[in-house]
């Protein structure tokens, strides 16, 4: 059955500082943005609290719909009773670094506030690591997210008999902005599930992934060469039936089997193949005459999480004006629709690259925790 818990795969607690200077070093975070927000940093401290890390399996589905065993990581306060639900659709950069295999992940801070938090693996993460990671399958991403929200409620409640709330706060950046915004609405879809959202924290999102294509098509420039991945997962999960002799070049080419799936970290693999697409990227290929480009780009189209939704919840945006890794088009496209259809929106332009706007970002979401 969806949403079942499974099994217990680890237990672990999680300081502060540890956890702290482990993402710093990770993420390549260096003192001269850390230190614009110190006096935000320390106010945090003060309030911090030590987490237990609970890795569990649950039963949920895979892209084509199949039963499929999956995981994620549940964080609880150790020595308070939690204030609230945090639900995160992760950052994932590599099988590597998903929650289970990096339990120290950086979307875990504001929970220290005293939130139960939530963070899924995707598929190909995790228990189901011998596949591809299931980059951009935003439709499977929010059932993958509630059906471990239900196993969460299950495992608590069974094993230490507390009841989850109905209620959550939603909150992704990068690869989790996407993730978290297709859940706002697989939720407000699915009023059956019975979860409140009350506000929605989104940052450096591809919410319209064609939107994204195009862009690096114009600029040929990634400083995160995670567009090979995405083609590889799309080919896996869409079932294209590319032939990559016709995209990718140079070392991609030999070795796409092995670092496509998610093998090594996208920091890595950038760092061996480069920042410019056209040297490892075959452009003859992204041709709108080219009837394999087209089938591609009518699925990377169909990405888009969809417009039939006016989200009840409020809407917190957040994006890079210099990223190069998410093109700021995606937030535009966003934001503009919401306005459109007169969601509550706010949003936040941060003079920061990608990586270093997710600290704005998050101490953002802190400062609101705060506040409750």
């Amino acid at each position: 059955m969806r949403g079942q818990f499974v099994e217990l795969l680890f237990i672990k607690r999680l300081g502060f500082f540890k956890t702290f200077l482990h993402v710093v070093s990770q993420y390549d975070i260096g003192i001269k943005v850390l230190l614009p927000y110190t006096r935000q940093l320390l106010r945090m401290m003060m309030r911090i609290g030590d987490m237990t890390a609970y890795g569990i399996s649950y039963r949920t589905i895979d892209p084509h719909g199949k039963p499929i065993l999956a995981s994620g990581v549940i964080y609880m306060p150790r020595k308070k009773r939690p204030k609230g639900v945090i639900e995160v659709s992760p950052l994932t950069r590599s099988k590597i670094d998903c929650a289970t295999r990096d339990v120290m992940a950086a979307e875990i801070f504001p929970g220290m506030m005293g939130y139960v938090t939530i963070i899924p693996d995707l598929i190909g993460c995790g228990v189901s690591d011998k596949r591809p990671i299931a980059y951009l399958q935003h439709d499977n991403v929010a059932e993958v997210s509630a059906d471990m929200r239900q196993a969460t409620a299950q495992f608590l409640e069974d094993e230490l008999s507390y009841k989850l709330p109905k209620e959550s706060l939603l909150f992704g950046y990068s690869l989790g902005g996407s993730g978290v915004w297709a859940l706002a609405r697989h939720y407000q879809l699915h009023p059956e599930l019975n979860v409140n959202v009350r506000h929605i924290f989104a940052g450096g999102g591809a919410y319209y992934p064609e939107v994204a294509l195009r862009a690096f098509h114009t600029s040929r420039y990634s400083d995160y060469a995670i567009l090979p991945n995405i083609v590889y997962s799309m080919n896996h999960y869409d079932q294209l039936k590319l032939d990559f002799n016709h995209i990718f070049k140079g070392q991609l080419l030999k070795n796409y089997s092995h670092w496509c799936k998610g093998n090594i970290p996208i920091p890595e693999l950038t760092q061996i193949i480069g920042t410019k697409l056209d040297k490892y990227l075959n452009f003859e290929f992204f041709n709108d005459q080219n009837p394999e480009y087209m089938r591609l780009m009518k699925v990377v189209t169909e990405k888009t999480i969809p417009e039939d939704w006016v989200p009840k919840a409020k809407v917190h945006l957040y994006h890079s004006r210099h990223d190069t890794y998410v093109p700021i088009a995606c937030f535009w496209e966003l934001y503009k629709r919401l306005k459109r259809c007169g969601a509550r929106v706010e949003y936040k332009l941060l003079n920061l690259d990608h990586v270093p706007a997710a600290v704005p970002y998050e101490l953002d979401f802190i400062s609101f925790l705060l506040k409750q």
